[in-house]
């Protein structure tokens, strides 16, 4: 059954039904591959909790003393020397650039001892959040004698 091309003209045919099953397999790996649906709304949460994550790990950077900026503004506000650590952070929000682009913040100090949680220090310079705002918090640890505070970042976009 030798055609006038002889036994080559049947294993082209082979190599193209070979290359013909490898593309349609690689196209329907990559279709489902691609996302199914857009989620726009767990998108900007998580956006919010990144931005709130790098601003508080920014504010508690560890100094030459081993203490850093955010330790200095609670040992201030919670010894007695009048400062006001949730303003002086609210203030440092507003020398970023997310302030300008509509992301807004609340400010909280909370102490968390043995008898529960306290708010000792709290600044909304923009109201109060909505209920879809992202709350950040990071626990900074005074000593002499030791005592735990959790500052809390609450974000919203405007």
């Amino acid at each position: 059954m030798m055609g006038k091309y002889g036994k080559s003209g049947q294993m082209h045919t082979v190599e193209a039904l070979i290359a013909l099953v490898l593309i349609i397999g690689a196209v329907t790996f990559a279709s489902q591959m691609s996302p199914k649906q857009v989620y726009t709304g767990g998108d900007v949460k998580t956006q919010l909790f990144l931005y709130g994550k790098d601003f508080l790990n920014l504010l508690d950077m560890e100094r030459s003393d081993h203490t850093s900026w955010l330790y200095h503004q609670i040992n201030g506000t919670m010894n007695g020397s009048g400062w006001d650590a949730a303003a002086n952070i609210t203030n440092e929000w507003f020398n970023t650039s997310l302030n300008a682009k509509g992301v807004f913040c609340k400010v909280e100090i909370v102490n968390l001892t043995a008898d529960g949680i306290n708010v000792v220090n709290s600044n909304a310079s923009f109201g109060e959040p909505p209920k879809e705002a992202v709350t950040v918090s990071k626990l900074v640890t005074l000593v002499k004698p030791v005592r735990v505070y959790e500052v809390r970042l609450t974000l919203w976009y405007a």
